[in-house]
C-alpha cells in the first residue's frame, strides 16, 4: 500500500501505488544525504513524474519522457552526480538529485531540436549556442544556502520552461509535504529555459515544492 517505508538507517522514500500514471512511483525523502545506487529505486528509464506544490497546497503531476527526436534514449537519474550531463550552476545547495534529459554528447551542433515531452506532448526549441545543458535538479540544500545571481538570471521561453507546470493534472494521492524541496534548477540551452526555485507562474503563483517519482513495473523491493 502507499505510505513510507525506510529502507535502511539514511534512506527513506514514498510509494506511490495509487499513481495515475500505473504501476508504482517512488520518491525519495530530501533528508536523505547519500545513496549509493538510486537506480535501485525503479526500473523504468524512459519516464519519470515531475511532481510541483503549489501555493494552494494542492499537488499536481506531469509525466515527463523524451521528445520524439531522442525516443529510446533512456532518462537518466543520479544522486548528487551528473556524469554525462551538464550539472547544476547551484552546486553549493546539495546535495542533489539529477534528472538528465538529453546527454551532453548528444548536443553536437546549432539549431538541432531539443526539449523535453509532457504529459505525452513535446516541448521544444532550437538550439542556438550547442549548449549541452539538459536537466531538472532537485537541490536538498543541506546548508541552506542561496541561489547564485548570475546576469542573466530566470530565462523563460514557453512553453519550454512552464509546460511541466502548465500541463499539469490533480495528482491522485497526495505524498506528504515534507518529500518535497523548494530549491531546483532547470535548464535546457542554449536559448531554451533556465529556471531557479524563486520562480512565479502567471496563475500559478509560487511553486512551493518539487519532487520526482521514480517509476517500477513491478512493485519495488522494500526492506
Amino acid at each position: 500500500m502507499s505510505g513510507v517505508y525506510t529502507l535502511n538507517l539514511d534512506v527513506v522514500v514514498y510509494c506511490d501505488f495509487d499513481s495515475e500514471y500505473g504501476s508504482v512511483f517512488t520518491y525519495l525523502s530530501p533528508s536523505t544525504k547519500s545513496i549509493t545506487d538510486i537506480s535501485s529505486l525503479y526500473n523504468v528509464h524512459s519516464l519519470v513524474v515531475l511532481r510541483h506544490l503549489r501555493e494552494n497546497r494542492k499537488q499536481y503531476t506531469a509525466k515527463v519522457e523524451q521528445i520524439s527526436a531522442f525516443d529510446g534514449v533512456p532518462l537518466s537519474v543520479k544522486f548528487n552526480s551528473n556524469v554525462g550531463y551538464n550539472g547544476p550552476i547551484n552546486t553549493q545547495m546539495g546535495p542533489f538529485i539529477h534528472l538528465g534529459i538529453v546527454p551532453a554528447a548528444s548536443i553536437t551542433a546549432r539549431v538541432t531540436q531539443q526539449g523535453w515531452s509532457i504529459q505525452g506532448t513535446d516541448y521544444t526549441f532550437t538550439n542556438c549556442d550547442v549548449n549541452p545543458s539538459s536537466y531538472f535538479v532537485f537541490l536538498l540544500n543541506e546548508a541552506n544556502a542561496s541561489y547564485i545571481t548570475t546576469s542573466t538570471g530566470d530565462v523563460l521561453i514557453e512553453p519550454v520552461g512552464s509546460a511541466w507546470v502548465t500541463q499539469a493534472i490533480n495528482a491522485n494521492v497526495d505524498i506528504p509535504s515534507n518529500f518535497f524541496v523548494k530549491d531546483y534548477e532547470l535548464h535546457f540551452g542554449g536559448c531554451g529555459a533556465r529556471l531557479y526555485g524563486s520562480y512565479m507562474y502567471t496563475g500559478v503563483g509560487q511553486i512551493k515544492g518539487v519532487a520526482l517519482g521514480l517509476k517500477s513495473n513491478l512493485p519495488t523491493r522494500l526492506g
